[in-house]
């Protein structure tokens, strides 16, 4: 397990993802995600997202902010979540500082011409709204931006050296810093809450 693509690209009617709702919860299968995953990452890879592109995903914690996070890294661009509920000096210091080829925004948002739509258009990144509907998340482009005349690419294949999550730190003490996550970083860390999540079923079944 040294990518996402590797660690996610599974098959079978197992539950992968629970997302709470009324009247029932929706539930994805390992199947299911990772036929969107790759179905967003060819729609990314159409748009013209490439390798260390970043991608500002200003979403709340939701089925497609999961797809859009994961597909961005599997198609080796870097996947930079941002706080949906950010003002727009906030959105643009990031976006600035990643020199972010897309922002994902809610469904709505370019309507609205919301903080990080404007943000997004001071910077030319292109602009999508992400949102599930009818059994799919949509990739719906608004202003292609920067990736104009750059569409059309190939799906790439995740490398464990590709940065695949960009963190910023607290910036308390002064401006925040970028903190790179590559592929192995994070597949490195799943697999040792995977162990020790093992270990505590272990010790909980032997008590």
């Amino acid at each position: 397990m040294t990518t996402l693509s590797t660690a996610f690209a599974r098959s079978g009617d197992q539950p992968a993802v629970i997302v709470p709702g009324k009247p029932a919860p929706f539930i994805a299968s390992y199947g299911a995600l990772s036929a969107d995953i790759a179905a967003f990452q060819g729609q990314l890879a159409k748009l013209g997202v490439a390798h260390d592109a970043a991608v500002s995903i200003a979403l709340t914690n939701s089925y497609e902010f999961i797809v859009s996070f994961l597909a961005s890294s599997w198609q080796r661009a870097i996947a930079a979540p941002l706080n949906p509920a950010y003002k727009q000096e906030e959105f643009e210091f990031y976006i600035d500082d990643l020199s972010s080829s897309l922002a994902l925004v809610p469904r709505g948002a370019y309507a609205q011409n919301s903080a990080a739509v404007r943000a997004a258009k001071k910077y030319n990144a292109a602009i999508a709204e992400c949102y599930f509907d009818g059994g799919k998340v949509v990739l719906d482009v608004k202003e292609h931006g920067k990736l104009a005349g750059k569409g059309g690419l190939q799906v790439q294949t995740a490398q464990p050296d590709d940065i695949a999550l960009v963190l910023h730190t607290s910036g308390t003490t002064g401006r925040p810093k970028a903190v790179p996550l590559t592929h192995q970083n994070l597949t490195r860390t799943m697999s040792k809450w995977c162990a020790i999540h093992r270990l505590v079923s272990h010790f909980s079944t032997i008590i």
